[in-house]
């Protein structure tokens, strides 16, 4: 039997409106959105490990009634017991489908983590872009420190 329940990670909250970011390699996917609470609007990155699958779908939130899955909209919801995973079983891997306002993204994936909050001065992307560059800056710095 399928289930569609909130994942037990708690992450912030994703806002309403802004579109997210993502960049996969084909092994880790990296995932950019806007969040809005009582601090005020921020970009929030996580990072899915051990990726198997990754789709981005152009569902917005009036289109969600059309989703195979009873999803909530502007939410994390985690799908147990679905088809998608039966294959990977002894991954264990986890099947998440997150909704935006314009887009939904469905990941298969092993492990999830919370990597930086960063108040919403920019968008997602630029965010993500940014962050990227930061964790490059952080490997040379460490590889020329070696030498």
């Amino acid at each position: 039997m399928v289930q569609v329940s909130n994942p037990h990670e708690v992450f912030p909250q994703i806002a309403t409106v802004a579109n997210p970011a993502v960049f996969f390699d084909g092994e880790d996917a990296l995932l950019c959105y806007e969040t809005s609470d009582r601090a005020g609007s921020s970009n929030v990155v996580l990072k899915f490990g051990d990726v198997i699958d990754l789709r981005i779908t152009p569902m917005n939130v009036e289109g969600l009634s059309a989703c195979r899955y009873p999803i909530k909209p502007w939410a994390f919801n985690e799908i147990v017991g679905g088809e998608e995973t039966a294959r990977w079983k002894a991954l264990n891997p986890r099947l998440w489908l997150i909704s935006f306002h314009d887009l939904t993204i469905e990941v298969i994936f092993g492990s999830v983590s919370f990597l930086s909050r960063e108040p919403a001065h920019q968008s997602p992307h630029k965010t993500l872009l940014d962050f990227a560059a930061s964790l490059r800056h952080s490997a040379d710095a460490a590889l020329n420190t070696a030498n």
